[in-house]
């Protein structure tokens, strides 16, 4: 289970029968037997966006129940993350998600977070404005991976790399200079740090191409409308994007379908999301374009 790099050409979806997806890819999605599954994430606001909400309601329409934990620090990346792991410092915002309900549990070691469940997922990511640049990522990913390794009482555990998404635009992210104020110039620079990431560590086999399936998304009718203020994302179409990106990469179910979109998302929106996301998955390391019809 899991995705890892697949470079293939980027393919060009156009939804003309919505029931027919719909319904499709509902019958596959049940099809697949249910699961339990349990994912730690280790990060930031990114991964704070991406799995704090809709995955587990995206995962509990498929009939699978997931307990997820994140081990958040605001603005922080590997380097900061090890200096506070190596001290063993309660630094970590321990937020959960149990049957549903988002939980805050105060400060904590990462080694509790660790410790706290029999985690199937580990995953890690890199703070934003250092996601492109291969340069940041080591050794501090080694030193963390190492020391996860060392703790996760799971034997089979697995580790993923979340690869995170471009800033928008028109962002104002001090940043976002790194890649000359351009949202294509960064993304594909995450693409390659990410992908640089999994293969200077051949033990992290899981990729989670959110950012792709941001990107996907923005090549829609819909535009570069996935964030808040340029480079969190936004509380529902783009939040909801990467919680599909993420349900499928963990569950091995299609989004396509899945009746479940909060409210702050449309229908429509909820299509484009779960095809983004999809696609992403399919093809992780290129652009695939989402020219879906608006009215249908």
């Amino acid at each position: 289970m899991g995705v890892v790099k697949s470079p293939t050409n980027s393919k060009n979806y156009s939804v003309k029968n919505t029931k027919l997806y719909f319904f499709s890819f509902l019958f596959i999605s049940f099809s697949v037997q249910a699961k339990e599954i349990r994912i730690l994430a280790i990060g930031n606001s990114f991964s704070e966006d991406a799995v704090e909400q809709y995955l587990y309601e995206l995962a509990e329409k498929n009939g699978d129940k997931l307990i997820i934990g994140n081990a958040y620090r605001g603005g922080q990346g590997f380097e900061s993350h090890w200096y506070v792991v190596n001290n063993n410092t309660a630094d970590f915002e321990y937020r959960k998600v149990v049957n549903g309900v988002r939980t805050d549990n105060g400060k904590k070691t990462l080694e509790y977070c660790i410790l706290n469940e029999v985690w199937d997922y580990i995953t890690f990511q890199q703070v934003s404005q250092d996601s492109g640049l291969p340069n940041t990522y080591e050794p501090w990913l080694t030193y963390l991976l190492n020391y996860v390794k060392g703790k996760a009482t799971n034997a089979q555990v697995e580790y993923a790399i979340h690869r995170t998404w471009a800033y928008s635009k028109d962002a104002s992210h001090s940043g976002f200079s790194n890649y000359s104020n351009n949202q294509e110039t960064m993304f594909k620079a995450i693409v390659n740090a990410t992908n640089t990431a999994m293969t200077n560590q051949p033990e992290i086999t899981i990729m989670i191409p959110a950012g792709t399936a941001i990107q996907n998304g923005r090549t829609s009718f819909l535009g570069d409308i996935f964030n808040r203020d340029g480079y969190h994302l936004s509380y529902g179409l783009g939040r909801y994007t990467a919680a599909c990106t993420w349900l499928e990469v963990f569950t091995g179910k299609s989004p396509v379908g899945n009746t479940y979109r909060p409210s702050v998302v449309s229908e429509i929106e909820a299509l484009v999301a779960q095809q983004s996301a999809h696609a992403a998955v399919t093809t992780p390391d290129q652009v695939t374009s989402m020219s879906i019809d608006k009215n249908n």
